[in-house]
């Protein structure tokens, strides 16, 4: 199958041009500069009243990953509790510990949440990404890891996203995000492993942070990646 294509969304427009493009998934955050914090609610319901396609949800109050404050760490579950409420695909969370998985909040964000959970780039801070794997392995809730596959070229990358994607024993599947580029799109495309892939500024006009998802940009992409592995 074609690699499904997940947009980054952070305005009702952006996440009906995403739809109209043909995108897969949204991925709805806010302060895309910032890596993507937690969207405000009202942000959330309108983005679930205007698009049909599935939206999964950033939970982020910080760019840090390691999150010690207790008062932060019941304001991110109080978060994914709201946006678990509506009638949402997914949350998107990440936490680490002294460079490991933090279980405990991984876990009361998805209990609190109720929905599936997609482990965001946290991971690539990770200090063995194998332990790191086989960790977010055991937790159910956890169905996807946003990733860039570490260093090396775009090929490189694509085969140690594959291992890892075999070591988890197909139970989670590797979404491949940041930095996308047409070498990443061929190297992802010959990796039976990937399924789907992940883009911000890629599909923006202009691309960066503060452009606007373009229909067309995403429709491209979307024609692009069916050529590169038909059905």
């Amino acid at each position: 199958m074609p690699l499904a294509l997940e947009v980054i969304a952070t305005s009702v427009d952006d996440a009906v041009a995403a739809e109209q493009g043909g995108a897969s998934r949204i991925e709805l955050v806010t302060a895309l500069e910032r890596g993507g914090l937690t969207p405000p609610l009202a942000l959330v319901d309108a983005v679930l009243a205007a698009v049909a396609v599935p939206v999964r949800v950033m939970v982020r109050a910080t760019e840090a990953h390691a999150i010690p404050d207790p008062v932060l760490r019941r304001r991110l579950v109080d978060d994914a509790r709201e946006i678990g409420q509506r009638h949402i695909h997914g949350l998107v969370f990440g936490a680490l510990v002294d460079g490991r998985i933090d279980e405990a909040l991984v876990d009361a964000v998805a209990a609190a949440g109720g929905r599936p959970l997609t482990f965001h780039r946290a991971f690539e801070d990770a200090a063995d990404p194998l332990e790191a794997l086989m960790t977010l392995a055991r937790h159910p809730a956890v169905d996807r890891i946003l990733c860039d596959g570490g260093v090396g070229d775009w090929h490189t990358r694509a085969a140690r996203m594959a291992a890892w994607s075999r070591h988890a024993g197909g139970r989670l599947a590797i979404l491949p995000g940041g930095g996308i580029t047409s070498e990443a799109l061929d190297a992802l495309a010959g990796t039976p492993e990937i399924h789907e892939v992940h883009v911000g500024r890629l599909v923006r006009e202009p691309q960066t942070a503060a452009g606007a998802v373009s229909a067309a940009r995403v429709s491209d992409l979307v024609d692009l990646l069916r050529r590169l592995r038909p059905r």
